[in-house]
């Protein structure tokens, strides 16, 4: 499938999506990036040999798909100056909160698809949530984006565009979770006598190892739990006072006002 692509900014996750693409079934030569900064474009173009450019142009118009990778705030200029070479392109936007009927409008155009992804993009175990516009629910337009996306990591399809404010709540910004429980783990190894060395790679092998046990597991993260944790015991100690705490509560009010603000942001930007 000899498709282009170009994506509009070079920034970290564009870069992270672009390093995974060329790990797969795309060649440089079939991405484009616009970025004004120079470095970024000479890295991209020697590391993964993409074509680069630092200004728009009628080539736009030429590309099968175009990525939306700048930051919200520059979002509606940049889609001013190029909507005019949006119209027979498939437009997916990874800036947070714009809606699906802003996007519709800023672009002039129907085929748009939403994508929420995380960090882990980089290393190819991210969670992407996906919402795509009616224009763009069709089989063809959605093996288009799971070619791009696929060897990012699980993708996951959203039946309503709102389901999106909760992907951004648990996996978009679910990895700033994980490294803060990893930076608790690591304080208390320290507390305990080990170096920063080794109360990190502890702390780390410990989060990971049960991540990769829950991935192959069959059973749930529950019942792993409970496999662990014998009643009077030390596991049973260490959950009883996280329950006294209300651990899992406050976790899912953090989920919560993380959820809300994306609504907010949402609101925001579609004025």
């Amino acid at each position: 499938m000899n498709k282009q692509i170009v994506f509009i900014g070079g920034g970290n996750m564009a870069q992270a999506i672009i390093a995974r693409m060329v790990t797969a079934s795309w060649k440089g030569k079939q991405i484009h990036v616009v970025d004004r900064n120079p470095d970024k474009l000479q890295r991209l173009q020697e590391y993964y040999g993409v074509q680069t450019h630092n200004s728009f142009g009628p080539w736009i118009g030429e590309c099968d798909i175009v990525v939306l990778a700048v930051k919200p705030q520059q979002l509606s200029e940049v889609i001013r100056q190029i909507h005019s070479w949006l119209i027979q392109a498939l437009v997916i936007s990874i800036a947070a909160g714009f809606k699906v009927e802003t996007l519709e409008k800023l672009t002039e155009t129907s085929r748009i698809v939403r994508c929420m992804p995380n960090t882990p993009v980089q290393i190819g175990e991210g969670a992407c949530g996906l919402f795509a516009s009616k224009g763009a629910s069709n089989s063809k337009d959605h093996e288009l984006v799971n070619r791009v996306f696929s060897s990012c990591g699980d993708l996951f399809w959203c039946d309503e565009e709102e389901m999106l404010e909760g992907i951004t709540a648990v996996s978009g910004s679910g990895p700033a979770y994980v490294f803060h429980f990893i930076e608790a783990l690591e304080e208390a190894g320290r507390r305990y006598g080990f170096n920063k060395v080794q109360a990190t790679r502890l702390a780390i092998a410990t989060v990971l190892g049960a991540a990769q046990l829950a991935k192959s597991s069959t059973d749930s993260p529950a019942t792993l739990r409970e496999r662990v944790t014998s009643k009077g015991g030390t596991t049973y100690e260490a959950l009883k006072v996280m329950d006294e705490n209300n651990f899992i509560p406050m976790m899912q009010k953090a989920m919560d006002a993380c959820k809300k603000r994306s609504r907010e942001l949402g609101e925001i930007f579609s004025k």
